[in-house]
């Protein structure tokens, strides 16, 4: 599942320790780079994986079951029953 950012949505501030070599060869990308947008989809698609990955650990046994019954069937859930 992905999140879609709003452009209007309220925005906070954060503070960051960066490498100074990275701000040095960031200098010369300025007008390339928005660093406020691109760290926010950064952001965002790490806590995507950090809330997907806490979902799979959560129900992993049904995830398992499931799969066992797929193995077992062929089939993956009521709607590809076949009569």
């Amino acid at each position: 599942m992905t999140t879609l950012i709003s452009p209007s949505a309220k925005k906070g501030r954060i503070s960051l320790s960066i490498s100074q070599d990275v701000l040095d060869r960031l200098k010369s990308h300025k007008a390339d780079i928005n660093l406020s947008a691109e760290t926010e989809q950064l952001f965002n698609t790490l806590l995507n994986t950090l809330e997907n990955r806490a979902w799979v650990k959560c129900n992993a046994d049904a995830l398992v079951a499931h799969g066992q019954s797929i193995a077992k069937t062929g089939l993956a859930g009521q709607e590809f029953e076949r009569i």
